[in-house]
């Protein structure tokens, strides 16, 4: 009986030791290439994520960013290499000479006020500079003497530019918005601001200057990038893709770097990261599974995509509650940045072309698409229990956040009927005075109803994804018969598992 339960669990835990499975969790392994993607990706969520209240950190890490932005420019091979080199390298210049004015000015100001740059900003930055030490190191390495090497090293100046330039336009949208605010929060007062007549109306003091030097950034960058960005972008170059297990070991790394930063202290502060990036696994899942339809991988089914898009869409809508609650100032885990970005990284290399998406030709052509979809269904089976982990936190109590976001979302949730209203009728949730001082404050009962509510919507959607994933007719390219009883085994085993208990004492985190 003792051998034969010992050969039981051998078995399961075959696949604990096979090399394949085991994740990269020390080191970044992306390229230069893919590190400009991920800065690119970055700046377009800050501009649509950006709010008056960051103005002064946006303001604080500006001069970091293009420090950083300026060496790796310097960096690139082929410096001086070309027609027009000289004019190329104007714009970064006149960006570097305009940050050094902002970095002096911060110094000797009353507003912005000392305070730590923007976390968004800071992950920018050290992306540059892993990708300048990349250069660094291997840069010697480039044939400059050939025609696709030049027009790469042009593609990576765009890309550069292209995210200074977004990120230039995300702080002069910050920096309206926040005299936008001064001015209306000035209208009942003794004291009204008159609106500017020279530049845009709500560029009001102290903001003026900042807005004026914040948009010769931003037209600096514009001015290389007109008539240049999608030129240049076309003789980006593509590594053929050489290894088929990347997406499984990006994911298994995603799956423990999740779990131990969800065990730490700092969770909070990271929840909206995590439930973001569960939200874009399930987006790249119905990205493959088209694929491999389309490759006869898979047997056309009419529940699955469903199933998942579902899932997606809980994801998406946990990680904005979650972001009501998260602190302007809060600080990302680097390591749960970083497999992050490996996991977004892993997915665009076999789902994208050089600037779009690929198109389900491609895609279905190109080797790992086989591996990649049943890692990424593993990882939806996997998601059911990282929801019920992320539902336990939702009861928490003491949860606060900024006190704007916070009262804007509770008088939401009580109009849609998400929330129940309060016995009173209707009552002022947050005080002003609490709105004006930007004060971090207790989270209202309806925004933590609507959080528990929307964390039980996300277990229910994963455990349906789960469920028509493992239910799923599959070819013996992507399982055996063996494989689909054991992951059923285990998904029947998490189903078990009820809300409110604790699931770090019964599934260990791996240190």
């Amino acid at each position: 009986m003792d051998a034969d339960r010992r050969r039981g669990f051998a078995d399961v835990d075959d696949a604990l030791f096979d090399t394949t499975q085991i994740p990269l969790t020390s080191r970044d392994i992306r390229t230069v290439g893919e590190l400009l993607h991920d800065i690119d990706h970055t700046a377009r969520h800050l501009l649509m994520d950006v709010a008056g209240d960051d103005a002064g950190r946006l303001l604080h890490g500006w001069p970091d960013l293009i420090t950083a932005a300026a060496s790796l420019w310097s960096s690139l091979p082929g410096q001086g290499f070309g027609a027009g080199a000289h004019t190329r390298d104007e714009p970064i210049t006149r960006l570097v000479s305009v940050a050094d004015a902002i970095g002096r000015s911060l110094r000797n100001t009353s507003w912005p006020p000392a305070s730590r740059p923007d976390r968004r900003m800071t992950q920018m930055t050290r992306t540059l500079g892993h990708a300048d030490d990349l250069v660094h190191r291997y840069g010697a390495d480039i044939p400059l003497q050939r025609t696709e090497s030049y027009r790469d090293l042009e593609a990576a100046r765009a890309r550069i530019m292209h995210a200074l330039y977004v990120t230039a336009h995300a702080v002069g949208v910050s920096l309206h918005q926040h005299g936008h605010s001064r001015y209306q929060a000035a209208l009942g007062s003794n004291r009204p601001i008159e609106l500017s007549q020279r530049h845009a109306p709500y560029a009001v003091p102290p903001t003026t200057e900042w807005i004026r030097r914040m948009a010769v950034s931003e037209a600096a960058a514009g001015r290389y990038l007109d008539g240049r960005f999608t030129q240049a972008l076309r003789g980006e170059a593509s590594r053929p893709i050489e290894d088929d297990t990347r997406i499984s070991r990006a994911l298994a790394g995603w799956d423990i770097q999740a779990h131990r930063t969800l065990a730490s202290d700092a969770w909070p502060t990271n929840m909206v990261l995590i439930t973001r990036t569960q939200g874009l696994i399930a987006g790249a899942a119905m990205v493959l599974v088209d694929a491999a339809h389309h490759a006869g991988h898979l047997e056309p089914t009419d529940r699955l995509s469903p199933a998942i898009a579902e899932t997606g869409r809980a994801w998406s809508n946990l990680a904005s509650r979650w972001g009501d609650l998260t602190a302007p100032d809060a600080r990302l885990d680097p390591d749960l940045m970083r497999t992050a970005a490996e996991v977004r990284a892993a997915f665009r290399e076999l789902t994208h072309a050089s600037t779009t998406m690929a198109s389900l030709d491609v895609i279905a052509t190109r080797p790992g698409l086989e591996r990649g979809t049943r890692a990424t269904l593993h990882a939806l089976e996997s998601g059911s229990e990282l929801a019920y982990v992320i539902g336990e936190k939702a009861h928490t109590p003491g949860l606060t956040g900024p006190a704007r976001a916070l009262s804007i979302r509770a008088h939401n949730d009580v109009e849609s009927t998400l929330a129940n209203p309060h016995p009173n009728g209707d009552v002022v949730w947050i005080s002003p005075a609490e709105i004006l001082a930007r004060k971090i404050v207790l989270a209202p009962r309806p925004v933590v109803e609507s959080l528990l509510i929307a964390s039980a919507l996300t277990v229910e959607s994963c455990n349906r994804a789960c469920t028509a994933s493992l239910c799923h007719a599959v070819t013996t390219e992507l399982g055996s018969p063996t494989g689909d009883d054991r992951r059923l085994a285990l998904s029947e085993q998490r189903s078990e598992v009820v809300p409110g208990t604790s699931l770090a004492r019964n599934h260990p985190i791996p240190r």
